[in-house]
């Protein structure tokens, strides 16, 4: 697992193209990869920069098979923290021989072009780790 490697992924919850406009617009950020129309978009600091955080529509995260959708909870998800690795299951096997509560096994998505597994921490806070696809 590439810890030192983790970046940010803002959960947007309301307005995908408004979020999109905040981050190009107000904190000049450069689209690497997506759209104002979502659903997922990343971003640069400057043009041919490396991604440096991203956002993503909360509803597709429906895709991953044990979210739930935050719904009226009064701490909904909004940022996730995305560890890269370079092989999910084992990570997954070890975090959890380690006692971590994951949010389902390792999954596949086609539609997002990688396999994952989600855990939160103490506090409730959402993670990620994340690798190509096999």
């Amino acid at each position: 697992m590439n810890f030192n490697k983790a970046g940010a992924r803002i959960l947007v919850r309301k307005d995908y193209g408004a979020s999109f406009d905040f981050y190009t617009e107000k904190m000049g950020l450069v689209p690497t990869w997506g759209d104002r129309n979502g659903p997922y978009t990343s971003f640069a600091t400057e043009e041919g920069g490396e991604e440096c955080m991203s956002i993503f529509m909360v509803s597709h995260m429906v895709a991953y098979k044990g979210y739930i959708l935050p719904g009226d909870n009064p701490s909904p998800d909004t940022i996730v923290c995305c560890i890269p690795s370079e092989d999910v299951d084992a990570d997954y096997k070890r975090l959890k021989d380690l006692g971590v509560e994951f949010i389902g096994e390792p999954q596949t998505i086609e539609d997002w072009g990688m396999r994952c597994v989600y855990f939160r921490d103490v506090e409730g806070n959402l993670f990620e780790i994340n690798g190509e696809m096999k």
